[in-house]
């Protein structure tokens, strides 16, 4: 062999012999760290829970609950909620009937169940004797389509099962009754340019005009009734009115 060949091989070995005793001395620490119960009780979570986890919300939580559980969804506290009126098409060539607002050309009234979801296609002529019999919720809507009252629909199902998780049900259902009657059975006008809630027969509010000064005085700023109610436009207006006067003052 070369002598400068063993020398190539002299130094292979070194750092071989360095980086092994290098290695002994990490687990050697490991090994002593160990013994300490807060690196224990680290590596134990480790292997139950990834670092990067993120909590899911409690909606998310509570809709998994309602699927993992199976349950049956004949069960029902039979509360209503209106999602729109609708007008049957006979023509062959389209599928879809037409949402209306004039109940003097429906053919049906459509409403689902706030607990399963279940679907119910009432025939004008049977809309009142239903509506009796069942607790019944008409939520106002921006825009009378299907979106929009869908959009609703699952926003108050989300409120009633979030809210079933620590009341129970006589309770939350009197909640609700309670409520809607305060929000918008007595309705101001503000919120009369679109379809009231109703905890029986009734029908939609007619428009009036919207008084921005006497919405403001007479309504708490949480949000609820303009969500709800107000046109974006009648929204603008309670935004800037709000606004000019906070200024002032």
């Amino acid at each position: 062999m070369k002598e400068s060949d063993l020398v190539k091989v002299r130094e292979e070995y070194k750092n071989m012999v360095k980086e092994t005793n290098q290695l002994l001395s990490y687990k050697k620490e490991l090994m002593s760290l160990e013994q300490d119960e807060n690196v224990k009780r680290y590596l134990e979570l480790l292997e139950l829970v990834d670092r990067d986890y993120e909590a899911p919300s409690i909606e998310k939580m509570i809709a998994a609950a309602y699927l993992n559980a199976n349950i049956e969804n004949s069960d029902s506290n039979h509360i209503m909620v209106y999602v729109g009126t609708y007008h049957r098409d006979t023509d062959m060539y389209r599928d879809n009937d037409t949402i209306i607002q004039d109940d003097s050309k429906a053919s049906y009234k459509a409403y689902l169940d706030l607990e399963t979801q279940e679907a119910y296609n009432i025939a004008i002529e049977e809309v009142a004797e239903f509506e009796q019999e069942h607790l019944t919720i008409y939520l106002p809507v921006e825009g009378f389509s299907q979106n929009d009252y869908m959009k609703k629909y699952f926003e108050l199902q989300a409120w009633f099962r979030k809210q079933l998780m620590t009341r129970s049900q006589k309770e939350v259902i009197g909640k609700l009754q309670e409520s809607m009657n305060i929000k918008y059975q007595k309705l101001s006008s503000a919120c009369q340019n679109n379809q009231a809630l109703q905890l029986e027969v009734g029908k939609p509010a007619k428009p009036v005009s919207f008084d921005v000064e006497h919405f403001v005085t007479t309504h708490p700023e949480d949000g609820f009734l303009e969500e709800f109610c107000l046109s974006h436009e009648n929204k603008a207006k309670v935004k800037k009115y709000r606004n000019k006067h906070s200024e002032n003052h």
